[in-house]
């Protein structure tokens, strides 16, 4: 590592949670062993790691009990807009998705990380729909706790994230059901080859915008492109 990124990385300090400081440095080692369940087993709902910025929002466990009340909004530099009911999410073409599962700031051995299997709306079929505009640059996903980030349109066409409503609870991936509160009921998003922190949860709208969007914590210093295990400071 040279002086540049390390001067870097310890002026970023005061933005990382503090059970993250410590391992910070660490994340670019791999001399540790992954406690990552065995190839073709997953972590239970239960079990996977939560991180949020502020807990579960309130607002997300109002709609845990009046669910017929929830709407994802999915507006902004597109032709058509919606405004979804969770029973018409639901009723959109689905798709089941696998991977890894890691927060950037995991330590080598570190129990930030675990392997799901998830269901829900693919943006390929969301795209089908709404027809963003030529021009459309970013993707903002927006929470219930205020929390927000994004992601390009190039890299949804690319990798094709899930809108989540469904993870596994099981070790074997065969039980899928709603989300747990802390994992992002009644909707998430899961990217794949990106850093956790791109897979927003108690996503209450989506905006298609022509111009590059940072998020919470691309402001405070982390990567925007956030691939996974490449980038980990802008």
């Amino acid at each position: 590592m040279d002086k540049r990124k390390f001067i870097k990385y310890m002026l970023l300090l005061p933005f990382v949670p503090i059970t993250s400081k410590a391992g910070i440095l660490d994340v670019f080692k791999t001399n540790k062993k992954s406690p990552l369940p065995p190839e073709g087993k997953f972590t239970p709902a239960e079990k996977l790691f939560i991180v949020d910025i502020k807990g579960t929002p309130e607002k997300a466990k109002y709609f845990y009990k009046n669910l017929d009340k929830y709407r994802l909004k999915i507006n902004g530099n597109i032709e058509k807009k919606l405004n979804l009911s969770f029973e018409e999410l639901k009723s959109l073409p689905s798709k089941i998705h696998q991977q890894v599962f890691e927060c950037v700031s995991n330590p080598p051995g570190g129990d930030k990380i675990g392997r799901i299997k998830v269901k829900g709306l693919p943006f390929s079929e969301l795209i089908k729909i709404v027809k963003p505009k030529k021009d459309t640059v970013d993707v903002i996903f927006r929470s219930l706790d205020d929390y927000s980030t994004s992601v390009t349109l190039e890299y949804i066409k690319e990798f094709d994230p899930l809108i989540v409503y469904e993870i596994n609870y099981d070790e074997d991936g065969k039980i899928l059901k709603e989300l747990p509160l802390d994992h992002g009921f009644p909707v998430r998003i899961i990217c794949p080859d990106k850093w956790g922190y791109k897979s927003a949860k108690w996503v209450k709208e989506i905006t298609f915008v022509n111009f590059d969007y940072k998020g919470y914590w691309e402001e405070r210093g982390w990567s925007d492109r956030a691939k996974y295990k490449v980038d980990y400071f802008d």
